[in-house]
């Protein structure tokens, strides 16, 4: 993980560099949740609907954002606790980390498109001690995690006809799909009014091992936004995608799902906006025995002004209800630079 903080950081000051900003001032960068996905170890492989505000670059400019998330999977069934049941359906527990890059350019008066490469890591990680005293501190449910091993990977059970699935071998560091995004605003009701937008999204089976075999998928998404009384602006969303089902090492997925957000934006500050957000997201795998097929998550995240044409985002997910079929845990950072 420290390696993946190095880098992060590294580029991060690259970015915001006084060599890398213009001397004209900056226009104000797009309101919005912070785009924290749900990268639990069995969503990696598919395409995901992140959370997204309506607004858009403005026409001639770019936007950099360079973002890390480190997140932590653990999910059970079995008839005990620990390493020894007699019968295991499914054991899903490991670490996912991601550097990405998203670099968007406005090609209209309300339209950009974006790109985003993904560098993924999945393994056994080093957050279950730092996870297990956060529960402990805040009182939060564990799912059992002191009697099973710590720091380690595993994604293993049956299937609903009863056939042996393992992701052993699987672990590794490589790229994931290239994803493209383009996003037309067409509302913009001003600050006191609703704006709304449209975004497609495709990803590209473009990732290499161990993630070379993440299937390609087209997605599509409605977003609006409206500021309400005093120092709040709600934010909502709901799309649709469509993407291989595999099989994946041993695991068939849904070829199609529905994802839906809300989120709510306080400005605490002038320069400092803390947004709580929950997702909502339909079946994800299709043969895994008693897997859920309801996928809830909540995230809160905040975004800091760093300079005319910096910020600094941060966010972090915390799964009070779902963590079966969720992310259980993951932090996320990043820095959007505007040249």
């Amino acid at each position: 993980m420290h390696v993946w903080l190095r880098a992060f950081l590294l580029v991060t000051l690259f970015l915001d560099s006084p060599a890398s900003r213009a001397q004209e001032p900056a226009e104000p960068a797009p309101d919005g949740p912070v785009e924290v996905r749900d990268e639990h170890v069995l969503a990696q492989p598919r395409l995901t609907l992140p959370p997204i505000g309506p607004d858009t670059v403005p026409r001639g400019r770019w936007s950099v954002r360079l973002g890390y998330l480190a997140s932590n999977s653990f999910a059970w069934t079995q008839d005990a606790l620990g390493e020894r049941p007699s019968d295991r359906r499914f054991l899903i527990d490991g670490e996912a980390h991601t550097l990405d890059l998203n670099v968007a350019r406005g090609i209209g008066a309300d339209t950009h498109l974006a790109v985003r490469l993904p560098l993924r890591r999945r393994g056994g990680g080093a957050l279950d001690g730092l996870i297990d005293t956060w529960h402990r501190i805040f009182g939060l449910p564990d799912g059992g995690r002191a009697f099973f091993l710590k720091d380690a990977f595993r994604v293993e059970g049956l299937t609903t006809v009863g056939r042996p699935f393992s992701w052993k071998r699987d672990r590794g560091t490589g790229l994931g799909n290239l994803e493209i995004e383009g996003r037309w605003r067409f509302r913009d009701g001003g600050r006191d009014g609703w704006r709304a937008a449209v975004a497609a999204r495709a990803a590209l089976p473009t990732g290499t091992a161990p993630f070379d075999r993440d299937a390609g998928g087209f997605g599509l998404q409605v977003v609006a936004a409206r500021r309400l009384a005093g120092p709040l602006d709600l934010f909502a969303g709901a799309g649709g995608l469509v993407q291989g089902s595999g099989p994946v090492r041993g695991i068939q997925y849904e070829p199609g799902r529905v994802h839906a957000f809300l989120a709510l934006e306080w400005r605490v500050f002038r320069r400092f906006h803390l947004v709580a957000e929950t997702d909502a997201a339909s079946r994800l795998v299709r043969d895994i025995d008693r897997y859920p097929g309801v996928h809830w998550i909540t995230n809160v995240s905040g975004r800091i002004p760093l300079s005319a044409r910096t910020r600094f985002e941060f966010g972090f997910t915390e799964n009070f209800k779902n963590q079966i079929s969720t992310t259980d845990f993951a932090l996320a950072f990043g820095l959007v630079v505007r040249p």
